[in-house]
Parts: C-alpha cells; sequence; structure tokens
C-alpha cells in the first residue's frame, strides 16, 4: 500500500513539475529547481522507460531467454502501452523543459548595448 502511495505521489509531482514548466504560476519556483527537476525527471523516465521497452522487446523476439516463464500476453501489452508511456512521458517532459529553458535564458546583445 505505501508504495502504491509512494508511486500515485511520485506521478502527481511529476504532473505538477511538467505543468509549472508552461504555466505561469511556476514562476514561484526558481527557475534552477525547475531546470534541474525536470532534466532529471525527464532523464530517469527516458531512460526506465527505454531500457524496459527495449529488453521487453529483446525477450519477446527470443534475444534474452528468462529463466522463468513468461506471459508473453501481459509482456507485449508491457512493452508497447504501460512501458511505452513511460518512455514517450520522459521524452515529452524534456522538450517541455528545453522549450522552458529557450524561454527563461537571459539574452546578452552580442554588441555590448542594450
Amino acid at each position: 500500500m505505501l508504495i502504491a502511495l509512494a508511486a500515485t505521489l511520485a506521478k502527481l509531482a511529476g504532473g505538477l513539475l511538467a505543468l509549472a514548466l508552461v504555466r505561469p504560476w511556476g514562476q514561484m519556483v526558481p527557475r534552477v529547481w525547475l531546470l534541474a527537476g525536470s532534466a532529471g525527471a525527464s532523464a530517469l523516465l527516458v531512460v526506465y522507460g527505454g531500457l524496459t521497452v527495449l529488453l521487453g522487446e529483446l525477450v519477446l523476439l527470443g534475444v534474452i531467454h528468462p529463466s522463468g516463464s513468461v506471459d508473453r500476453t501481459a509482456l507485449r501489452w508491457h512493452v508497447g502501452v504501460w512501458d511505452l508511456w513511460f518512455l514517450v512521458w520522459g521524452i515529452l517532459l524534456a522538450l517541455a523543459t528545453v522549450g522552458y529553458w529557450r524561454r527563461t535564458a537571459t539574452r546578452v546583445p552580442r554588441d555590448g548595448g542594450s
């Protein structure tokens, strides 16, 4: 029960983090915190989603042979839907992070003037 609650809270925090990048109320959070948090979260999601999709696909293709039995129907669902969503979420969060970084970067004129 505690693990499910922690996962739910982490997903809620991730959603709020993504919204903070694109909504005006996100300006209340220091820029460096938003960039660090969203970059870290997107990297974690891309790595987790990418690895689980890749490894699951390798099992389905017969490249990897687990020692126990495999429910191929459930594994196909994880590879094609559940784990894939973590990868997509990470990629979209990374794109939102880059957009936020570009929008909020301080620009210095090339000639040094104003």
